[in-house]
C-alpha cells in the first residue's frame, strides 16, 4: 500500500476492568489521537510539494497572473475586475524584490503555507492534540487538483483562501467562547472581522464567510445574545472600514466593478436565459477537481459521530457548513441562468478542509486515492504549464489560455526592436491578456489595448497622450487585425510574422504591426 495511517494498540482496543464493562471509544478519534503519517505519506507531501516548487519557478507566467502583476504597478484604491489587496501585495513585492517568477508567485506561497498551518491548527480542535497535523493538512490541500491550481497561481486566491480561513478561526474561537456562557474575546472578535474584511480586499466571494458566522449566530439560541452586544456591530464596523477603499473607487467610477461582477461578467445584463444543463457544468469539474476522494472526506467530516471537537467544532462546523450551503446555492442558481465558472464557489470548499483532513487520516485507502490522484494530476499541470501544453499536438483545439504564455521573449525582443525605430511608438495588443504578457515580458505596464471588447484594466490606465501617436501592434487569431481595430488608425502595416515554437510544435502565430495615428475610445474612469 502506497500510503497508510498507523493506529495505537491503545486507542484502537480500550483497556477492559477484570468483569468490567469494556469503556466508550473516546469520540474524538483522527490524526491527533493515534494515527501518524507513514515515511510514504510525507514522501508523497514531499513530491506535491516538489511539483509545486518546479512550477513556481520554471512555468511562465499565465495570462492572469501577468496581468495581476501589471496593477503592482499602477497603484490604486481598488482595480475594475477585482479589488485591491493582490494589486498592493504585488506592488510591494516588486519594490523589494525586483520582476521575477520567484518574487511573482510568493505571496501565494506564503498563503499557502498560511492555509496548512491554519487547518492543522483547526484539525487539532475537532480532534485531540498529537503529531501529524501539518502533513495530513498538507496532503488534504494539496492532493486536490483546485486547490493545488489556486493556491499554486499568483491570483487572488491564494489570498482569499487564506484570510477566509484566518478570520474563521478568529471569529470561532470569540463565538465558542460565548457559547459556552463566557463574554469571548473582544480582541479575537475584532481582529477576526479587519481580517474579515481584508479577505473582502482580495475578492468579493468572502460574503459568504461573512454570511457563514452571521448563520452561526442566528441559528444558536446561546450565541443570539451577540446581536445585543455592541462589540458585535463595532466588529461589523471593522470590517466595513478595511473595505472602504473598494466602496470609494466604485463611488468615483460609477460602481463600475460592483455593476461588471452583478451583472455584466454573467452576461445577465443581456437578459436572462433558462439553462437547465448548465449545472452540470458547473459540478462535474467540480467533483473532478476537488479529488472525488476529498469530496467523500468533506461529507463525511460532517456526518452523525465525526470527531466533534466539543463546543468550538460545532461552531466551526455551523460557520463551514453554512458557507458551503448558501455560496454552492447562490452559484448553482447563477448557473442555471448565466455564465458561471466552477472556481468561483471556492470559498464554499476552503473551511470543510480541516474536517476533511481528519477523515482522510483516519481512512488510509480514502488518502491513498486522494494522494495518488493528486499526485498525477499535479503531474499534468506542471508538465502543460512548465514544458508544453498537452493540446499543442491538436491544432484544432484552441487552447489559447495554455498557450499565450510561451515565446514573449522573442515577441518582446522584435516589439522593443520596432519600438526603437521611430520616436514616440508605444507597444500595443488587441486584447487584455497579451498586453499583459507583453507588459510583464517588456517589465513595464504602459501597453495599450486595442479594443472594442470588454472594458480592462488597461482602459483606466490609457495615457491620452498617445492619441495620434504609432502603435508597435501586436495582433493573433483572438484578436485579429479586423476593421474594427484598423478603424482606430490611421494607417496600418504589416511588419512581420513571429511564429511560437516548442518542442518542435507549433504553439502560435502572432502578427506584428506598424498601426500610425492612434484614435483611442473614451478612456474609462474619466
Amino acid at each position: 500500500m502506497l500510503y497508510a495511517c498507523r493506529v495505537s494498540e491503545a486507542t484502537s482496543r480500550p483497556p477492559v476492568e477484570p468483569g468490567g464493562v469494556p469503556p466508550e471509544a473516546p469520540p474524538d478519534v483522527g490524526p491527533e489521537s493515534g494515527f501518524a503519517p507513514t515515511r510514504l505519506v510525507v514522501a508523497a507531501v514531499v513530491a506535491l510539494v516538489a511539483l509545486r516548487l518546479v512550477y513556481w519557478v520554471f512555468a511562465p507566467p499565465n495570462s492572469d497572473e501577468a496581468y495581476y502583476w501589471a496593477w503592482g504597478l499602477h497603484p490604486a484604491l481598488s482595480y475594475y475586475d477585482h479589488p485591491p489587496l493582490l494589486a498592493w501585495t504585488q506592488g510591494l513585492v516588486h519594490a523589494a524584490l525586483g520582476r521575477s517568477l520567484f518574487a511573482l508567485r510568493l505571496p501565494a506561497a506564503l498563503c499557502t503555507a498560511g492555509i496548512v498551518l491554519l487547518g492543522a491548527r483547526i484539525a487539532g480542535r475537532l480532534a485531540a492534540p498529537g503529531r501529524g497535523r501539518v502533513t495530513f493538512a498538507a496532503a488534504t490541500l494539496l492532493g486536490s487538483p483546485l486547490f493545488m491550481m489556486f493556491t499554486s497561481f499568483a491570483w487572488h486566491d491564494a489570498l482569499l483562501l487564506f484570510l477566509c480561513m484566518l478570520s474563521a478561526s478568529l471569529l470561532v474561537d470569540f463565538l465558542a467562547a460565548v457559547a459556552e456562557g463566557g463574554r469571548g474575546s473582544t480582541a479575537r472578535l475584532f481582529a477576526g472581522a479587519a481580517v474579515l474584511g481584508l479577505a473582502a480586499l482580495a475578492k468579493y466571494n468572502s460574503v459568504f464567510v461573512a454570511v457563514g458566522v452571521a448563520a452561526a449566530i442566528a441559528l444558536d439560541p446561546r450565541l443570539r445574545r451577540l446581536l445585543r452586544d455592541p462589540r458585535l456591530w463595532a466588529a461589523a464596523g471593522i470590517t466595513l472600514l478595511v473595505l472602504s477603499p473598494i466602496v470609494l473607487w466604485n463611488l468615483q467610477h460609477g460602481l463600475a466593478s460592483f455593476r461588471f461582477h452583478l451583472g455584466q461578467r454573467q452576461g445577465l445584463s443581456e437578459g436572462l436565459r433558462f439553462r437547465p444543463m448548465a449545472p452540470v457544468h458547473f459540478v462535474v469539474p467540480t467533483l473532478l477537481l476537488l479529488s472525488p476522494a476529498l469530496v467523500v472526506a468533506m461529507g463525511a467530516g460532517f456526518r452523525r459521530g465525526a470527531p466533534s471537537g466539543g463546543v468550538w467544532g460545532a461552531v466551526y462546523r455551523r460557520v463551514a457548513l453554512a458557507a458551503f450551503v448558501v455560496s454552492t446555492a447562490a452559484f448553482l442558481a447563477l448557473s442555471l441562468f448565466s455564465w458561471t465558472l466552477y472556481y468561483w464557489n471556492i470559498v464554499a470548499y476552503v473551511l470543510l478542509l480541516p474536517p476533511a483532513a481528519v477523515v482522510l487520516a483516519a481512512r488510509p485507502r480514502l488518502l491513498r486515492f486522494h494522494l495518488g490522484y493528486g499526485l498525477l494530476a499535479a503531474a499534468v499541470l506542471v508538465a502543460h504549464a512548465a514544458v508544453v501544453p498537452l493540446t499543442a499536438p491538436f491544432p484544432s483545439i484552441q487552447d489559447d489560455d495554455s498557450k499565450e504564455p510561451l515565446g514573449w521573449e522573442a515577441i518582446s525582443a522584435a516589439v522593443s526592436e520596432e519600438l526603437g525605430r521611430g520616436p514616440g511608438r508605444f507597444p500595443a495588443t488587441t486584447d487584455y491578456r497579451s498586453a499583459a504578457h507583453l507588459a510583464w515580458a517588456l517589465g513595464t505596464a504602459d501597453v495599450v489595448v486595442v479594443s472594442d471588447g470588454r472594458l480592462t484594466q488597461f482602459d483606466y490606465w490609457l495615457d491620452p497622450s498617445r492619441a495620434g501617436g504609432s502603435a508597435v501592434l501586436v495582433t493573433d487569431h483572438r484578436g485579429p487585425m479586423d476593421a474594427g481595430v484598423a478603424a482606430r488608425f490611421d494607417r496600418v502595416t504589416h511588419l512581420r510574422t513571429l511564429p511560437v515554437d516548442r518542442l518542435g510544435l507549433r504553439i502560435k502565430t502572432y502578427d506584428l504591426w506598424l498601426a500610425e495615428g492612434f484614435r483611442p475610445r473614451p478612456a474609462a474612469g474619466r
